[in-house]
């Protein structure tokens, strides 16, 4: 049997699966495809065998809950999330502090070579 029409059939007994309105070998002439009737056959069963997956929480909803929980239990644990303003004062007084020592050893170089 041709593989492209093996494959279209397939698909169109997968597709009656999915619809649920596949039952047996319905209207197909499968004498001269035993290949053919063990795939159908195969299909079958597995799809007996799947049971259909309905999400009782959404990416979102459960995204949310585990988000809440993180920070509750983070609040329970006494965590201070990080304050930018203060860290730019600290940064700011570091950068200050830096610049007053680098200027006081380039003045103190340069009133040594005038002398």
């Amino acid at each position: 049997m041709d593989k492209k029409l093996l494959k279209e059939i397939l698909a169109a007994h997968a597709d009656r699966l999915v619809r649920g309105t596949a039952e047996g070998d319905e209207a197909l002439d499968l004498s001269d495809a035993a290949e053919l009737a063990s795939l159908l056959g195969v299909a079958e069963q597995v799809k007996s065998t799947l049971q259909p997956v309905s999400p009782a929480r959404s990416f979102e909803t459960e995204l949310k809950r585990e988000l809440l929980t993180t920070a509750y239990l983070r609040r329970a644990e006494g965590y201070t999330p990080p304050n930018p303003s203060r860290d730019l004062l600290i940064l700011a007084a570091l950068m200050t502090l830096f610049i007053s020592i680098l200027s006081w050893f380039l003045a103190r170089r340069l009133r040594g070579q005038t002398i």
